[in-house]
C-alpha cells in the first residue's frame, strides 16, 4: 500500500507550543503523535523552505522543531530550481503575491514531490478555497498534479471545540 505523502509548513511546527491557542496546540501534538505512530502509513516531506525557516527560528524553537522532524522521520528533499520557478509562476498568476513567496515555495515543493497534502495552520493564505483552486488551476495548465491543503485536524479527525 502506498503511503500518504505530506508536506508540513512551518505554521504546524509553530503550534507545538501555542499557549494562546490550546485547541490548535492539542490537535498539532496529536497530529505529530499520529505521524510518529504510523510511519508505514505516512511519509512527511521536509522541504528546503521548511528547513530554512526552522534554522532561522530562535534556538529553543529550532531544537524542538528539528527533534520533532527527526521523531516523525521526515524526509528532507533537495533544493530544486523547478520548485523556485513554479513558485514564481504562482506569483505571476496571482495565486498569492510576491510577499508570500515562501508560502508558494512550500506549495511548489509539495507539488513537485508529489505530496497528497500540504498540512498548514496558515488559514489566512494557504488553507483557503481560493488559494487551493488557483494552485490547482496553475498545476493543471502546467501539467503538474493537483494537491490539497488542509489543517492537521483534517488528518487526525480531532476537532477544535467539539
Amino acid at each position: 500500500m502506498r503511503k500518504t505523502k505530506l508536506h508540513i509548513d512551518t505554521s504546524v511546527l509553530s503550534m507545538l507550543d501555542a499557549p494562546l491557542d490550546p485547541d490548535k496546540e492539542a490537535i498539532t501534538k496529536e497530529f505529530f503523535r499520529m505521524m510518529a505512530a504510523k510511519p508505514d502509513e505516512y511519509e512527511v516531506v521536509a522541504s528546503p523552505v521548511l528547513l530554512e525557516e526552522v534554522h532561522d527560528a530562535p534556538e529553543t524553537i529550532r531544537r524542538r522543531s528539528l527533534a520533532v522532524l527527526q521523531t516523525i522521520q521526515a524526509v528532507e528533499v533537495s533544493t530544486r530550481k523547478e520548485a523556485e520557478v513554479l513558485a514564481q509562476i504562482y506569483v505571476k498568476t496571482a495565486v498569492l503575491g510576491e510577499t508570500h513567496i515562501n508560502d508558494l515555495r512550500h506549495v511548489a515543493y509539495a507539488v513537485l514531490e508529489r505530496c497528497d497534502y500540504i498540512v498548514s495552520w496558515n488559514m489566512k493564505h494557504l488553507v483557503r478555497v481560493r488559494t487551493i483552486s488557483r494552485v490547482n488551476a496553475v498545476n493543471f495548465e502546467n501539467r503538474y498534479p493537483t494537491i490539497q491543503i488542509v489543517t492537521p485536524e483534517f488528518l487526525t479527525g480531532e476537532l477544535i471545540n467539539d
